[in-house]
This record gives structure tokens, sequence and C-alpha cells, in this order.
């Protein structure tokens, strides 16, 4: 059977589009979860951001975050001169977007805030520290593995 020019080439284009079609479907269904959901008021407030890291970046010691395998725990210690008013802790990984979340900080005994870590998968994780403490933002962020 012999096909002719025009046959061929309205083939091709066919599977082409038909390709098309499906990759986009399939892009569609994909979520990617590399964009924080309010990234557009992070970038509204990005000036305040950078003001609570200069605040940070002042103090005489940087919060110490440690992790503790055996008791599934993870802890902050703040330095002591500190009052902590109000804050969130956000814990995010890489890897997976679905298991992000937000921990609201309190005032800590003794500068110490604990956190159980026993759900959380074993990996790297991030922590975003944004408080307030004696009147002034702050804002923090480094990693741990578990």
């Amino acid at each position: 059977m012999k096909i002719s020019w025009g046959t061929g080439i309205a083939l091709v284009y066919g599977a082409f589009a038909t390709g098309m079609l499906i990759m986009v479907f399939a892009s569609t269904q994909y979520d990617p979860g590399l964009v924080d959901k309010n990234y557009y008021d992070l970038d509204l407030n990005f000036q305040a951001r950078i003001e609570k890291k200069q605040n940070t970046a002042k103090l005489a010691a940087l919060p110490i975050i440690t992790s503790n395998a055996e008791q599934q725990t993870v802890a902050f210690q703040f330095p002591a001169d500190m009052s902590i008013s109000e804050g969130t802790a956000k814990f995010y990984r890489a890897a997976e977007v679905k298991e992000d979340f937000t921990v609201k900080i309190g005032a800590p005994q003794d500068g110490k805030i604990i956190v159980p870590t026993a759900k959380l998968h074993k990996g790297r994780w991030h922590v975003e520290l944004d408080w307030v403490a004696n009147g002034l933002p702050y804002f923090y962020t480094t990693t741990f593995g578990i």
C-alpha cells in the first residue's frame, strides 16, 4: 500500500497535535510544588523580610536548632535575653510540598521550644523562624536533618 505525500503529512501532523494535547493535559495534572502558595504576599512584603533579617544579623547569638533522633524532637534555643511574644516556625522539604507545616511560637520555657518530629519523614528539612521579641521582628532560616 502506497501513501501519498499529502496523507503522510496529515498523519504526521495529526500525531504531533495529538501528542501535544496529551502533554498539555499531563502537565496540568502535575503540581511541582516549587512555589509558595502565598508568593504574592511574600513579594509585597519583601522589604519587611529584609529588615527582619537585618535585625537577626544584629543579634549577639543566633537561634540554635538541634535535632534529637532518639527523642524524635527538634529544639529551638533562643538567646536568653529575648522575650518572644509571638512567631511561627515553618517547616518544609524540597522533596514534597504536601509535608510542609507551620508551628506557632509562643513564650518559650528557658528560651527553648521543642517540636515533635515522630510523624516527619527522614531527610533534610528547612525551617523558617519568624518571630517578634522585645518589640522587634526577626527572621531566620536554616536546615536540619532527621
